[in-house]
């Protein structure tokens, strides 16, 4: 079990003082900090009530966003298991894709950043449809021996569910939660659920272009939703424990707001999500999130519209070194496309290039000796990319196709 005495006990040494060490917070985090505890409002906990079950109490909060409601620049309402589903077949997730009202959006806040079974969940967010309504729905512990009771209850809910939708949950919320299950000798509800990690396919998606892939910064950059004042996830602890010696916090309040941004914002970066892969990109989108779809979609059912990506990247202006990736992507998708002529004027280009490109001259040297055919010429571009080759891997397969190809011309 957590020592969770000693970790009240630090706060007692040190409650009232700013983080000691300056590389704990930025200044940027520490300004928030204290702004958000000179607007938060005097209550403590936003407005809920009490439930009570079998295994004791715990602090319950529900919000309803009506289907008109805009998260940014997403409404929440476009959710939509058939694209959700094109989706996760797209990006090869496992599972199947149920019906919107039995699909929930989790995220937690705990008492410390790093997995293990000393971390104790203290407020656990879900969000789902019902109907036309999202319902965002809040459990709080005000004591660590609410946290079976807790967990009774969110167990409940869980079990109307059959596929959670959560980032990074993979790798934090979901075994943290499991584990607590099993401590409190209760089924996990997550057993029979499929699970989607949103985090993995926004890095496919928006990394090249966007550099960050937390959920904050992609919700401001995609979605145009600012959240304000927040205070940072490293600060989130320090607000319970101290909630828990003094029964009051101004930050905790934030804390609250903080977990109903990050399920309603994984909500609508869902949709974005969605949207990116479903509808057709438009000619000013970023020419590094083309770049990106396109080699997703090189890997699917759908790669033939790769090819129409990749130009789009290129039209926009996409710039070195991801540019010569792109020829290169391209190169390898006309040739299976069927589209020779186009293969051997990018494999030309690439081979221009000053940093070599084992895409171009196989490519060419492939033209050559099975569309032309022309297997001096063939031979002629292996030859020089040999002598350009500056991997020992290169190098051994251009000369395996030079050997071969030699081979072949003398039968």
């Amino acid at each position: 079990m957590p020592d969770f005495g000693k970790a009240l006990r630090t706060l007692r040494r040190d409650a009232g003082a700013a983080p000691s060490s300056p590389s704990l917070f930025s200044i940027a985090e520490q300004l928030r900090f204290i702004r958000s505890q000179s607007q938060a409002p005097r209550s403590v906990l936003p407005f809920g009530e009490v439930h009570s079950n079998a295994l004791g109490s715990h602090y319950f909060m529900h919000n309803v966003y009506d289907a008109d409601y805009f998260h940014g620049k997403v409404r929440l309402g476009r959710f939509s298991s058939p694209d959700l589903a094109g989706l996760m077949m797209l990006m090869q997730e496992k599972g199947t894709v149920p019906h919107r009202d039995r699909i929930v959006f989790l995220d937690t806040e705990t008492t410390g950043i790093q997995s293990g079974t000393g971390i104790c969940p203290f407020l656990v967010g879900i969000g789902y449809f019902s109907g036309d309504d999202f319902h965002m729905v809040q459990y709080f512990i005000r004591d660590f021996d609410e946290e079976p009771s807790m967990l009774l209850a969110l167990g409940e809910q869980l079990s109307r569910f059959d596929l959670a939708i959560t980032y990074n949950g993979a790798a934090f919320d979901l075994p943290l939660l499991e584990t607590r299950f099993t401590l409190a000798r209760l089924d996990s509800p997550f057993e029979p659920m499929s699970h989607f990690d949103l985090l993995f396919t926004a890095r496919k998606l928006w990394r090249q272009g966007h550099g960050s892939c937390r959920l904050v910064a992609l919700e401001r950059e995609l979605l145009s939703f600012v959240r304000g004042p927040d205070v940072a996830g490293a600060m989130i602890p320090r607000a319970y424990f101290e909630y828990l010696q003094r029964r009051t916090s101004s930050v905790l309040y934030s804390v609250f707001t903080h977990n109903v941004y990050d399920v309603v914002s994984l909500a609508a970066l869902t949709v974005h999500a969605c949207d990116r892969v479903m509808l057709e990109p438009a000619a000013l989108d970023d020419p590094l999130d083309l770049y990106s779809l396109a080699r997703v979609l090189e890997t699917s059912a759908n790669w033939r519209r790769a090819i129409e990506i990749y130009d789009m990247a290129l039209a926009g202006g996409v710039e070195e070194p991801i540019r010569k990736k792109t020829l290169e992507n391209l190169a390898v998708a006309c040739r299976r496309a069927g589209q020779h002529d186009r293969t051997r004027e990018i494999c030309a280009e690439l081979m221009r290039y000053p940093e070599f490109s084992m895409a171009g001259y196989e490519g060419a040297a492939i033209y050559h000796e099975r569309v032309a055919p022309d297997y001096d010429e063939a031979l002629r571009v292996l030859e020089e990319g040999l002598a350009r080759a500056e991997s020992q891997r290169c190098r051994t397969m251009l000369q395996s196709r030079w050997d071969r190809l030699q081979q072949k011309r003398l039968i």
